[in-house]
């Protein structure tokens, strides 16, 4: 928008202070100069009604944060409650296993068989404990189970179940050995006095009695000492065992079965929260819960806080919106549409602007961004035809190496065949009788080796210049295979081979055979006739080694150059093949230099440590303790 238009509700954007009838009476000419000097010149105010949105938007990252703050008071406050719970049932679980390891420790004695009520009586004072109510040895007298010898010497000669009812089964049980040695039967709690009792009885070894040790249920760990919590310990019907009396809170079935099940539940229930959890190895259910509105009273203090930062940020952030937002998102909105036309292509549209503001400068950038991608275009555009000359000029290379590895082959194996002719000629006339060809031999015999090495040479050539550089196709190939044809291939002398273990891999069998045939012959070579060679497995590859001197330290990094031999007679391309043979395959060569018994040449990444033999071949792992 130029500085000469003004859009129909400028007035009321240059008003925004309250003095629309003032601002309105201006002449239009004061108008523009105001608008070119002020709106146009100081988008450091507009660009603060961008900051206020953006802290509208941090005031919903706030209510988020609160609405996750909140979930963290009520999930901490629940963990609190369970924390209580299952404190309380494991001071309950733990006072219920000390007892009745102390009641069969008591019933263990040897003074029930051999002593006399008196005796007896002694020893159960003697045992008694400060958590021991009292101690009651009972027995069959006279066909009827009756009290013997007691702390308490009123329940003597009376019958458990007169002393307490509850007694009666846990009683039956025990003096019937229904349950065996070393187990304890308990009764249910029961009121005596002021508190709860329970009977924990078990059988006597040697004896046709039993122990009854009735111990207080501790209720003193119950008065916890956090604020607002309260804590009962129901009995497996849900009635209440410790704490609850005259207390209102509600008891949730479902918390309790889900507790008597072995499972820790929290649940809501009227203006309470409640945590029910088990008491293991008992029916008992601890209860921990405290009012809801002291439980999450944080929270609300934290939401009313946010609701008032949030309400307060959008009355203000709105008004100021209104005044300002046109006069914003108008010039962005036309640079977005221009921005679009230079996406679908048109890097020729127009993004300039009279603004000096901010704004103005945006556009600005986009203009010399503009610029500078149609530059970049063109640039790019030389840099591709750039490219495809340089591949034209590769491709030409190519073309005349090809040429010159088939003139090699076609200028070096035409002299050779006339060559090879006039041997077998020369062989042929010194076969006559009377010829003295004994001299002349050696000298054909050398010959012959002169022409199988030049044949070699032009064999590795080709290799180097034709087959080496890529392996266009690939095939299930069975190394053993492989491994006995590239070993009968070559003049082996009086070398062995042993196949330490073998599988199926993709390989061009072609080009594996002759890096084969190369390292076989390398060895021969250079550790004698009667070398030993063998070929076998690796976590990723495979390897072949020999039982020579090895290579020396210096010369590994060097080894797999062209041209690269330690032998009067050799070529240094042997090697050089294997190594582009094993790079056209993907593979890596290297030389384990740690191989204590010799040379080791490793082909790593032939495949993956876990993958399986696809092709289902019989094979044999077998593993280098060198092995990569």
């Amino acid at each position: 928008m130029g500085s000469g238009q003004l859009p129909k509700d400028s007035d009321q954007i240059m008003t925004g202070g309250g003095d629309e009838t003032a601002a309105s009476s201006q002449p239009d000419g004061l108008l523009e100069r105001l608008h070119a000097v002020v709106l146009n010149r100081s988008y450091t105010a507009k660009f603060a009604v961008a900051l206020a949105v953006i802290v509208i938007v941090l005031a919903a990252v706030g209510f988020g944060s609160y609405l996750q703050i909140q979930e963290r008071i009520v999930s901490d406050a629940a963990t609190d409650l369970e924390t209580s719970a299952t404190h309380h049932a494991d001071s309950i679980e733990q006072w219920r296993t000390t007892t009745e390891t102390e009641t069969i420790a008591i019933a263990a004695a040897g003074v029930y068989d051999t002593g006399t009520s008196t005796d007896i009586r002694q020893y159960l004072t003697t045992a008694e404990s400060s958590q021991v109510r009292s101690l009651h040895y009972v027995s069959t007298v006279n066909g009827s189970q009756m009290v013997v010898a007691s702390t308490e010497t009123s329940t003597e000669g009376r019958s458990p179940w007169a002393v307490e009812p509850v007694w009666e089964s846990p009683v039956l049980a025990a003096m019937n050995d229904t349950t065996g040695t070393e187990t304890v039967v308990r009764s249910t709690a029961y009121a005596d006095g002021d508190g709860y009792s329970i009977a924990f009885v078990t059988p006597v070894p040697d004896s046709d009695g039993a122990l009854v040790l009735v111990a207080r249920v501790p209720a003193a760990q119950f008065h916890d000492g956090r604020n607002g919590f309260k804590t009962q310990l129901l009995t497996g019907d849900g009635g209440p065992l410790i704490g609850g009396q005259g207390d209102s809170t509600p008891i949730s079935q479902d918390g309790r079965r889900a507790a008597t099940a072995g499972q820790t539940t929290t649940i809501e229930t009227g203006d309470r929260v409640a945590t029910y959890t088990p008491v293991n190895g008992t029916s008992w259910v601890v209860v921990t819960s405290a009012e809801r509105e002291s439980l999450y009273g944080t929270s609300r203090l934290v939401r009313w806080g946010f609701l008032a930062v949030i309400g307060t940020a959008a009355i203000s952030l709105g008004v100021a919106g209104y005044l300002f937002g046109r006069h914003t998102v108008r010039p962005l909105r036309q640079l977005r549409h221009r921005t679009q036309a230079m996406e679908q292509g048109d890097l020729g549209v127009d993004i300039s602007t009279t603004r000096q503001d901010e704004v103005g400068r945006l556009y600005d950038a986009f203009g010399n961004m503009r610029d500078t991608l149609r530059r970049q275009i063109q640039q790019a555009q030389a840099a591709r035809k750039e490219a495809e000359r340089s591949s034209h000029e590769l491709e030409r290379q190519n073309e005349r190496l090809d040429e010159f590895a088939s003139t090699l082959s076609h200028d070096l194996r035409n002299p050779l065949t006339v060559a090879r002719g006039h041997v077998e000629l020369l062989a042929t006339r010194l076969s006559d009788p009377g010829t003295d060809s004994a001299d002349l031999q050696s000298h054909i015999e050398k010959l012959e080796d002169a022409h199988d090495r030049i044949e070699s040479i032009i064999d590795d050539v080709l290799t180097l210049t034709r087959k080496g550089a890529s392996v266009e196709e690939t095939a299930p190939v069975p190394l053993a295979a492989v491994i006995t044809d590239a070993w009968d291939n070559i003049d082996n002398k009086s070398a062995s081979i042993e196949v330490a273990g073998s599988r199926t891999i993709d390989a061009d069998r072609t080009r594996l055979l002759r890096a084969l045939e190369n390292l076989f012959r390398n060895a021969i070579d250079h550790v004698g006739p009667e070398v030993t060679v063998t070929v076998g497995l690796t976590d990723h590859g495979f390897y072949v080694a020999d039982d020579g001197p090895g290579i020396p330290t210096d010369a590994v990094d060097n080894i797999f150059e062209y041209g690269h031999t330690t032998s009067e007679d050799g070529t240094g391309l042997g090697l050089s093949i294997v190594k582009t043979i094993a790079e056209a395959h993907g593979w890596r060569l290297y030389i384990d230099t740690t191989y204590p018994d010799g040379a080791m040449f490793v082909f790593a990444d032939v495949f993956s440590e876990d993958e399986p033999d696809w092709y289902g071949t019989e094979f044999e792992w077998g593993r280098s303790e060198a092995s990569d």
